[in-house]
């Protein structure tokens, strides 16, 4: 069943550069990247988006300044962490929440999405797709070792092409939908073990 979700969702981003009512534009014009610098003060606690977080299923990290021991970046209430480092990894993350001291890694870069031009959700899945990864690869200002970094300018002026925003809404909300029933697949097969585990203990004891 994940693969056959799979298979929709890769069609439908197939499907997103096919359509011609499209508007040539830029990232930069429908994104800002804000860089708002901070030192977290020692004994003040903050949630941390972190790129072990990312990997660790999403999951930002509550720390005290003491802990974290180096500058980050505010991340605002409803953004778009982009990561400059190793694009292939696609760790992208969308934060829509009203969480205290919330920053980041420098690593991440911080967007806010203009709205007015382009959906969250289909602005998130355009810079998960594999034309904006294919390209960043190819434009890394880091090409030794493990470590590939793409130049936020390069980036920001990649050419776009966007339909209507109520197609984009459409879009961007059927694309989250199969992310929803992949993540719920998911989890169901995470725990396929332990059910089997305890209706084996059930009938056990039923037996007994």
């Amino acid at each position: 069943t994940n693969i056959f979700l799979r298979r929709i969702k890769s069609c439908m981003k197939s499907e997103i550069t096919k359509w011609e009512d499209y508007k040539m534009t830029r990232i930069k014009d429908i994104v800002k990247l804000v860089t708002t610098s901070i030192v977290p003060l020692a004994q003040e606690r903050y949630h941390l988006y972190s790129l072990p977080s990312f990997d660790n299923d999403q999951t930002r990290e509550v720390l005290l300044g003491a802990e974290i021991q180096s500058n980050k970046y505010i991340v605002p209430d409803k953004c778009i962490l982009f990561n400059k480092l190793n694009v292939r990894f696609k760790r992208v993350w969308r934060i829509d929440n009203h969480d205290a001291n919330k920053i980041c890694s420098t690593e991440f870069l911080p967007l806010l999405v203009d709205e007015t031009k382009v959906d969250y959700s289909y602005c998130y899945y355009l810079l998960v797709s594999e034309f904006i990864t294919t390209y960043l690869c190819g434009q890394n200002t880091n090409t030794s070792g493990s470590h590939k970094r793409i130049d936020p300018t390069d980036f920001l002026n990649i050419k776009i092409s966007l339909p209507r925003l109520d197609e984009q809404r459409r879009i961007g909300n059927i694309l989250s939908s199969i992310d929803q029933k992949i993540a719920l697949n998911r989890a169901i097969n995470d725990n396929l073990p332990t059910l089997d585990h305890s209706l084996t203990v059930a009938t056990t004891r039923l037996v007994a």
